[in-house]
């Protein structure tokens, strides 16, 4: 590894940047932005409290692996954020909300808790657009609706 840094000159860089683990590359007045290596892991933090941005101007944002071809995330400009397994798209937001792909979706509650999905129909702004399926911490599946006051359960199912 070099000892020297780089030459810059009006052309640009010259050489690579090397730096050894744990040496950072500063951005910002209050070096807001740090950029370096620990030896085991690759970092790239922003300042507690700030926001960090990466985006492309045109195109889109793509989180892949750097040896190989399969997508991992994709953030398209103006449209749709897709998730990737193993190159496989699994799940996509669009316009009118979010599509699974794989037929599989798995809502997992905490130990001893229940697993709930909510749905909210025509914004969930009045009392009885909201419906709840819920799997309870026993073997009972619910299914209730929102009276305006709390769920109320219109299909119990028991294992």
């Amino acid at each position: 590894m070099a000892n020297s840094l780089t030459k810059i000159d009006d052309r640009g860089l010259k050489t690579p940047i090397d730096l050894l683990d744990n040496e950072k590359i500063r951005f910002g007045t209050g070096n807001d932005l740090e950029i370096y290596h620990n030896g085991s892991n690759n970092y790239i933090v922003g300042a507690s409290g700030q926001n960090t941005y990466i985006g492309a101007t045109n195109g889109e944002i793509q989180l892949q692996p750097v040896y190989g071809t399969d997508h991992g995330i994709r953030v398209i400009n103006n449209g749709a954020v897709e998730l990737y397994y193993d190159g496989s798209k699994k799940l996509e937001t669009y316009s009118s909300g979010v599509k699974t792909y794989g037929g599989y979706l798995r809502i997992v509650g905490d130990e001893g808790g229940t697993a709930e999905l909510n749905l909210y129909a025509d914004e969930g702004d009045d009392a009885y657009d909201m419906w709840q399926v819920k799997a309870g911490g026993s073997s009972d599946f619910y299914i209730a609706g929102w009276n305006g006051g709390a769920n109320e359960t219109s299909i119990k199912a028991t294992g």
